[in-house]
């Protein structure tokens, strides 16, 4: 399943909404408004299910460290590693708990430790310099994308986005008791994609035993 352009993608979801004698029914813009409600479920989940993190999302982090302050990113969805150059990675842990280290008393040596504060990291102990990392980035909303094929994440699970696009259409169609079935199918496509994530690197792995 693959779509030559945003238009594209968008004229098959209106198909499977309308059935061929497509226009009747939505407006391009209520298209492009459905389809952007379905990216947003695809991309951060529900009280349910959490949203896809595919390796076609991650991006390389270097944040400065002011007065032990890092700025998250804007289009930060979930952290994947964080670590200073030449030191172990850093353990995310709660705010509170980081408080409580704080309040426990001073501590010299290299961070160990760093918590979200609003939209800044802060760290234990305190650090300066450069903070390096990665992090699962929101992709481009489909509609601007360009060129097309940087669309990655859609093109590798475009299935999901049909579902979740026609999950959010029932709603609007009055048809909200045909939206568990899609629904359905849409939380099966993503328990797919999240296992066809985690085989990419461990899937062709053999088991070892190891030594002791």
């Amino acid at each position: 399943m693959q779509f030559a352009s945003y238009q594209a993608f968008r004229t098959a979801v209106e198909k499977l909404i309308e059935g061929d004698d497509i226009g009747s029914t939505f407006s391009t813009a209520t298209l492009d408004l459905i389809i952007g409600l379905a990216e947003e479920r695809v991309y951060q989940g529900d009280d349910s299910t959490k949203g896809l993190r595919a390796s076609t999302m991650v991006t390389a982090l270097s944040e400065t460290v002011t007065a032990n302050v890092a700025p998250l990113p804007a289009d930060l969805l979930e952290l994947k590693e964080l670590y200073f150059d030449g030191e172990p990675p850093l353990e995310i842990i709660p705010l509170d708990r980081l408080r409580h280290l704080v309040a426990a008393g001073s501590s010299t040596g290299d961070s160990r430790y760093a918590a979200q504060d609003g939209d800044n990291l802060i760290f234990w102990p305190e650090a300066s310099g450069t903070v390096l990392g990665s992090y699962y980035a929101k992709p481009t909303a489909l509609e601007s994308v360009s060129p097309w094929a940087d669309a990655t994440t859609f093109a590798r699970y475009p299935q999901l986005f049909v579902f979740a696009a026609l999950v959010e259409a029932m709603p609007f169609l009055g048809m909200e008791a045909k939206a568990p079935g899609w629904d359905g199918r849409y939380r099966m496509a993503l328990r797919g994609a999240e296992v066809a994530e985690a085989q990419r690197v461990y899937g062709g792995s053999p088991l070892r035993i190891r030594a002791s």
